[in-house]
């Protein structure tokens, strides 16, 4: 006899996230557990009933030399767990800012040639589920000939602006990607992404300033970021697309990079 779908549901709820090689094998027992697995109701009950997500993995930049010849970048997803993922690797580099609520910023390795490059941006969308990849269009902010110095990006849910999102079941949904630098012609500017729309926003203009290359904080729908050598942090606030930009108390020689903490 045929267990009821919401009986096998409520079963699997309960199986450790920390183990989601259990979740292949019982998918596999017939294709109405396949069915109850795949969809997003379960996914989300899942989230819910558990909470606190499981750490899969790690993504770490991994450069190899090739035999001399031009150094390459390489993306691993390295597991923590049972699980291992389809495809583990992906050319690019990983920006340290750019992972947030599932999915990681990747910047592609090119190798050396004449003239600049289009700057180009990869968004790693649940390395560890879906593996799905989008390649950005060309940023109007972002690094001359790849040279990230003085600029930063982070990935994060689209809905974050308006706080419409608990983050349980967004993977595979819109995102946004803002991105802060200096422009070719030395002007500090910022940029959003929407996949919504496809397409990069209009340059905001900021006050001259160097982009630290550090982790940013969200808190609520402001994103942080730190700048002038952790002297002072932007704040970009996403649903009102306001900036301003917070002096810390300390004079810059007391500490090299400032970092926001949250508490959720």
């Amino acid at each position: 006899m045929a267990l009821q779908e919401e009986l096998v549901e409520e079963v699997l709820l309960r199986f450790p996230p920390a183990e989601p090689a259990s979740f292949v094998r019982a998918a596999l027992v017939c294709k109405p557990w396949c069915r109850v697995i795949s969809g997003r109701r379960f996914c989300r009950g899942f989230r819910e009933f558990h909470r606190s997500p499981p750490m899969l993995g790690f993504i770490c930049s991994m450069f190899d030399d090739n035999d001399n010849e031009d150094c390459v970048c390489v993306s691993r997803f390295v597991p923590t767990s049972s699980f291992c993922p389809l495809h583990a690797d992906h050319g690019g580099r990983v920006l340290d800012a750019g992972a947030r609520h599932g999915r990681v910023l990747l910047l592609p390795t090119y190798t050396e040639g004449e003239g600049e490059t289009d700057f180009l941006l990869l968004v790693w969308d649940q390395p560890a589920t879906t593996d799905e990849r989008w390649e950005l269009p060309t940023a109007p902010v972002g690094p001359s000939n790849h040279d990230v110095s003085h600029w930063n990006a982070t990935v994060l849910c689209a809905a974050t602006a308006s706080a419409a999102c608990n983050h349980l079941d967004c993977q595979g949904g819109p995102f946004m990607v803002v991105s802060v630098g200096i422009t070719t012609n030395q002007v500090s500017a910022l940029c959003v992404y929407s996949s919504q729309v496809g397409a990069w926003s209009e340059r905001t203009l900021l006050p001259k300033c160097f982009v630290d290359e550090t982790p940013t904080a969200l808190v609520g729908n402001t994103l942080y970021f730190s700048i002038e050598f952790g002297d002072m942090v932007l704040a970009y606030d996403l649903a009102t697309r306001e900036t301003s930009v917070i002096r810390l108390p300390l004079p810059p020689e007391h500490y090299k990079y400032a970092t926001a903490l949250t508490w959720q």
